[in-house]
């Protein structure tokens, strides 16, 4: 999949992964008949785990079984997180084994929809590399270098409210259908869509074979290739 996305994936592997993040624009066009708005139709027909998320909290109303429940809650300003997505869609979960093939270790994948004006979390960061693949609208990213937790733990409860002390220098991307972004683990971002929005997360706890960085060495896009602010 690395080779899809990038001219030089080694180089990739060896100078950013685990130290910076890296967006390239129109790259990851395959996805867009991986998961458009159809296939997280028949997703969310299939009763998989969804969290019902709007500006940083989770809403406690039903979750969704079809697109025109979705844009019910898109019209109130609500979206969905779908977890394990890949067991629910097959043509998605051959898209992410074929990332794992580049990137191998354990994964897990999320699938955001978002109404355009909102978002579903606010500042946060995780503890796995995270590949974020737009595959429907504009959403823009905002992120930063942690200095606060710069290599979380697996499992650890973090505080995220502690974003109010971190001082490191704010980088955003702009991505649209087909676009790619890379982020760190322990990077903190935050997503905001212009547009409704539909992206894949693929997190991925990395095997021990595969070579990361020590952590965030810097807090701007290497090599940027979709706008950048």
């Amino acid at each position: 999949m690395l080779r899809e996305w990038l001219e030089d994936a080694e180089e990739f592997l060896r100078r950013d992964f685990g130290r910076s993040p890296c967006a390239r624009p129109d790259a990851a066009r395959a996805a867009l008949e991986v998961c458009n708005w159809k296939a997280l139709g028949a997703i969310l027909a299939a009763v998989p785990d969804v969290l019902v998320v709007a500006r940083g909290r989770e809403v406690d109303v039903p979750a969704p079984r079809s697109l025109d429940e979705l844009g019910g809650l898109f019209e109130q300003g609500i979206g969905v997180v779908v977890r394990h997505a890949q067991d629910h869609h097959e043509p998605l979960a051959r898209y992410c084994e074929d990332l794992a093939a580049d990137v191998p270790g354990e994964q897990r994948v999320l699938v955001f929809a978002t109404p355009a004006g909102t978002h579903g979390f606010g500042w946060h960061y995780d503890a796995e590399e995270v590949f974020i693949v737009q595959t429907a609208g504009r959403k823009d990213y905002y992120f930063r270098a942690n200095t606060i937790d710069p290599q979380p733990k697996r499992g650890a409860q973090p505080d995220f409210s502690r974003i109010r002390e971190e001082t490191t220098p704010l980088s955003s991307c702009s991505l649209l259908a087909g676009d790619w972004l890379y982020l760190p683990r322990g990077y903190w971002h935050l997503a905001r869509p212009i547009e409704h929005s539909l992206s894949i997360s693929i997190g991925i706890f990395p095997s021990p074979s595969v070579a990361v960085g020590d952590g965030p060495v810097a807090s701007d896009v290497r090599s940027p290739s979709c706008p950048t602010g």
